[in-house]
């Protein structure tokens, strides 16, 4: 069964420009996208406390993953760590994504 990252987003409006900012990722097993997607949306929904997915986001955007392949080496705590801090501060341009 097909594994997938559904993405719920918000979007947010800063200096004439539209960010869009993550809120939460699911990562969930399903037989399609459109499955995947409404299974989601009630996690998400427990998940925040709230009865409707839209009051948290605005956007949800899926990603079909491939779980099979690993990776050749495991990032130790610290790498992690690292990796996301320079990450934080690089910036967003053109109001897109940062994967």
């Amino acid at each position: 069964m097909p594994n997938y990252r559904v993405s719920f987003l918000n979007e947010i409006p800063r200096n004439e420009k539209l960010f869009h900012c993550c809120q939460r990722s699911i990562i969930r097993s399903a037989p399609s996208a459109e499955r995947a997607v409404e299974v989601a949306k009630k996690q998400f929904a427990g998940l925040e406390g709230i009865c409707d997915w839209k009051i948290h986001a605005a956007l949800i955007e899926i990603e079909t993953l491939d779980l099979e392949s690993k990776p050749e080496k495991t990032p130790s705590r610290k790498e992690t760590r690292v990796a996301h801090k320079t990450a934080l501060q690089m910036p967003v341009l053109d109001g897109g994504l940062r994967t």
